[in-house]
């Protein structure tokens, strides 16, 4: 079992990680505005911007559940109520994980 204070600080290094990652969606949004369909396609469809939105994925999921488990641990204290909200939140992080990675592979294809 991690302590708290490890706990927070893995919160805090996965916000500041996050912060180069959401910089370069939203240049990207801004940037794709001016393109086309299909140029917007050639785009996302690189490597780089691939490894760019995995990478995002990851350590955002990482610092939600994190940061969810905190307030779950703080508020809910009914140990089986505890356990279902987990077992929600695991399978909702999944069907995101698994979205992402299904359009990324739609993109590519």
């Amino acid at each position: 079992m991690a302590s708290a204070r490890n706990i927070w600080k893995l919160h805090k290094y996965s916000s500041i990680a996050l912060l180069p990652f959401i910089a370069y969606l939203l240049i990207s949004i801004l940037r794709f505005s001016r393109l086309s369909y299909e140029q917007i396609l050639l785009e996302i469809s690189g490597t780089w911007s691939i490894f760019f939105i995995l990478i995002f994925m990851i350590l955002g999921i990482f610092h939600m559940n994190t940061g969810i488990n905190e307030i779950m641990d703080d508020y809910v204290h009914d140990p089986k109520v505890h356990k279902l909200l987990k077992i929600l939140i695991s399978s909702f992080f999944t069907g995101i994980s698994l979205f992402v990675c299904l359009s990324i592979l739609m993109i590519l294809l």
